[in-house]
């Protein structure tokens, strides 16, 4: 898990020291190209789509995000953190339907949201706009998902990347692993009950964090 504290448009920096900047570049999706500095967080918003209306377009994975959705099991402490929320605030997703690691811990933010209702939750297509994903690359690459907890005003709190913490260290460790390999251990890996729940943990941590910024009392 990569994850940030830190205003949209301003200096960003790692909590690992690195600095981020943004890159400027096109839109690929549309003939009525938008420049990078006109597409805003409130850009990406609007372009993004719900949870349900996500899982109707996609090609893959479906079964697999529904599957996890229903799996996630959350304890009383859990649920009375989340139904606890006392801010509004938006989750945005950068992501694609074929990438193991969305289709892993979208559910998991699916299942979130629909304990709370002070929060919001939308998928922006990272394939479609890949020029606003680039924002976000890490050590040079792009990686999804891209977990962004943004205000109502559309500015960034804090920011999770690709996977949690676990499956960091298992994926990690398997150095020689081909593509399909690599799959093939993330899939098996988000079966896992264990890894869900340390999903569930992080995003809950950031969305409490979130909630604390905004002015929770």
């Amino acid at each position: 898990m990569i994850a940030r504290q830190v205003p949209f448009k301003q200096s960003f920096y790692w909590l690992t020291g690195m600095p981020l900047h943004y890159s400027v570049g096109r839109t690929l999706e549309s003939p009525d190209v938008i420049q990078m500095s006109e597409f805003t967080m409130k850009t990406a918003w609007d372009r993004a789509v719900d949870y349900e209306t996500f899982l109707k377009s996609a090609r893959e994975n479906v079964e697999w995000m529904r599957a996890r959705f229903h799996d996630l099991m959350l304890n009383e402490t859990e649920e009375e953190t989340l139904k606890g929320i006392q801010n509004e605030i938006k989750i945005l997703v950068v992501g694609t339907d074929r990438c193991n690691d969305t289709a892993g811990n979208l559910p998991v933010l699916a299942r979130i949201v629909s304990l709370t209702p002070k929060v919001q939750l939308r998928v922006l297509d990272s394939d479609s706009n890949a020029q606003f994903h680039q924002q976000f690359k890490v050590n040079g690459k792009r990686k999804t998902p891209v977990v962004l907890f943004l205000s109502s005003d559309y500015e960034e709190l804090c920011r999770w990347v690709e996977r949690p913490s676990a499956a960091y260290r298992i994926v990690n460790e398997k150095t020689n692993s081909s593509v399909d390999d690599r799959r093939a251990i993330l899939r098996k890996l988000y079966g896992d009950p264990e890894i869900l729940r340390q999903s569930l943990g992080e995003f809950v941590e950031l969305l409490t964090r979130a909630d604390l910024i905004l002015g929770r009392r």
